[in-house]
């Protein structure tokens, strides 16, 4: 049983969890504009996971690249990997140490039943939204927030910053287990566990990995949030597997040995090899300032080698999620749109590739697009941040003042 971490803002923090993803780095606790209090939650999860085999957590990077190729050689056509790596499906229970921060507007919330609800992607943990260098806010979303008068939540995902980071990085940390965790976290704020008070409209906002969560989230829990923004974001999956192949993961304790440990991480737990590969996938130059990408770099997150395995795993429509959807996407996405988003058939009813996932909401009250110019798949650190951050707070208001 790990123990309750209670920590308030206007303060930087060290990390205190034996056993999280950054266990040497300081992380900041919450912008100025708000009133930010953070907990370690044990969380008691159940999910329906991926059981790999001949599998190895802490294999050398050469047997690590090996699985790699015969999984990225199994799209689109299929392969023996499914025979030689997976035994099926099993229920999966554990109880996780999860770090989760609610900020409260210093200045006083327009709604106190009102609650952003942010997810992070691979790369990154929950200090994506609240992104800062030298106290420059511009990159922000907390900030953002909290200046226009809303509260948000946001957590480390599994196995990142002062969550927890379990050994077993195949059949434990993928992708079932993290979207049992992020429905876990929405009912908590609709029953007031995570406030003292219940949240009566939320909207829900996730980024790449966190955005595919977050779509699994309403077609498996559909009134569990009433809007939901997904960034970095379309319905093709197609490239996934070619964008972390691409990326060449490897191990984080080879990649930053000051920052990670052997004895904290297995090998399974990955890094993207170098800043340049980042870049192909991530960045679309010049949108963007190099400082803010050399700090992303040097305080990347690792990712597990179960989650990349299960990422495109299931994407499944959600016809009886009935709120409002927002789907934000740079217009030069490596990863969902091979960096032309507007790359639609002649014949094609939908404006650009991010318009399709409107197809997995046939229900929805309302759907929308928006695409940031000049910008790739770090929707939040490119210039265009501050204009996009207007646009997903415009649709978060327009949720909280529905009647619906």
């Amino acid at each position: 049983m790990h123990f309750l971490l209670t920590l308030f803002n206007l303060a930087w923090i060290t990390p205190l969890v034996k056993g999280s993803a950054s266990t040497n780095t300081t992380a900041r606790l919450g912008p100025l504009n708000a009133i930010c209090t953070q907990k370690l939650y044990d969380l008691d999860i159940s999910s329906y996971n991926y059981m790999f085999q001949n599998v190895q957590d802490n294999a050398n990077m050469t047997y690590l690249t090996k699985l790699n190729q015969e999984y990225v050689g199994s799209f689109p056509y299929g392969s023996n990997f499914t025979d030689m790596y997976e035994a099926g499906m099993m229920e999966v229970t554990g109880t996780y140490a999860i770090s989760g921060t609610l900020c409260v507007p210093l200045s006083g919330e327009k709604n106190a039943s009102n609650v952003q609800y942010l997810i992070h992607g691979i790369g990154y943990d929950s200090s994506y939204w609240d992104f800062a260098v030298d106290d420059d806010e511009t990159y922000s979303y907390v900030y953002a927030s909290a200046a226009a008068g809303i509260a948000t939540f946001r957590y480390d995902r599994l196995g990142t910053g002062l969550s927890e980071a379990p050994p077993e990085a195949y059949n434990v940390v993928q992708k079932p287990t993290d979207v049992a965790i992020a429905i876990k976290f929405a009912e908590m704020l609709r029953s007031g566990e995570i406030s003292g008070k219940p949240y009566t409209k939320i909207v829900l906002l996730g980024h790449s990995y966190g955005s595919i969560q977050s779509q699994a989230l309403t077609a498996l829990a559909p009134t569990a949030v009433d809007g939901v923004v997904l960034t970095a974001y379309s319905a093709n999956a197609t490239a996934l597997p070619l964008w972390w192949s691409s990326t060449a993961y490897t191990t984080a304790s080879l990649v930053f040995p000051t920052r990670f440990f052997p004895t904290d991480l297995t090998n399974a737990y990955l890094v993207t090899e170098s800043i340049w590969t980042s870049q192909l996938n991530y960045w679309y130059f010049p949108g963007y300032s190099q400082t803010i990408a050399d700090y992303a770099r040097a305080t990347e997150q690792p990712v597990t080698q179960g989650v990349l395995f299960t990422i495109a795993n299931n994407i499944t429509a959600a016809p009886n999620f009935k709120g409002d959807v927002l789907v934000v996407t740079g217009a030069q996405d490596w990863i969902f749109c091979y960096s032309n988003c507007y790359a639609v058939p002649p014949n094609s009813t939908y404006p650009n590739i991010p318009a399709y996932a409107q197809e997995l909401y046939p229900a929805a009250n309302h759907f929308s697009t928006y695409l940031p110019e000049n910008t790739g798949h770090i929707v939040n650190l490119h210039y265009s941040a501050p204009e996009t951050y207007q646009q997903m707070l415009q649709f978060a208001e327009m949720v909280f003042t529905s009647s619906t």
